[in-house]
């Protein structure tokens, strides 16, 4: 990680995802088409076991890494209870609305998530500095000057 930064990091995972959910949604929607493309069984399962490594890679652990790099060490606790609060919730919404979204935008359902992801990928592109090898201070005044290029309605 300290190799390529956090940032990259998340954006090759965050890419790998994309190209992941594109490819099992097409693989499902052939599926959904012709009952015998039976060659789609395995790109799914093949697809999923990727975007599961490109989730590892960057949304599955940097956000843990980064958090203690973002925050002063007085803000740090309240921050970390926050975020990992944030995770878990989203990650209850996933678990509990996916079946319903399947079954009404079948089979478009990982294209929904998709969008979700480039979204956040644009978010990471824009908003999330580097941190490799910066002291938190250094990190803040980045994003503080970062700030300051936006309007006022942005943040």
């Amino acid at each position: 990680m300290d190799k390529m930064g956090r940032r990259s990091l998340m954006l090759i995972g965050q890419i790998v995802m994309i190209v992941s959910y594109i490819v099992l949604a097409t693989a499902q929607r052939i599926h959904d088409n012709d009952k015998n493309a039976s060659w789609t069984a395995p790109v799914s399962v093949t697809t999923i076991i990727t975007f599961i490594i490109g989730f590892a890679i960057g949304p599955g652990s940097i956000p843990w890494l980064i958090i203690g790099e973002l925050f002063t060490a007085d803000a740090r606790g309240k921050a970390s209870s926050l975020c990992v609060g944030a995770n878990w919730v989203f990650n209850l919404l996933v678990v509990l609305t996916y079946d319903k979204l399947n079954k009404a935008l079948k089979p478009n359902t990982f294209f929904l998530y998709m969008g979700i992801v480039i979204f956040f990928f644009t978010f990471t592109f824009l908003f999330v500095p580097e941190t490799k090898k910066k002291p938190v201070e250094q990190i803040n005044l980045e994003i503080r000057d970062q700030a300051e290029k936006f309007p006022p309605t942005v943040f």
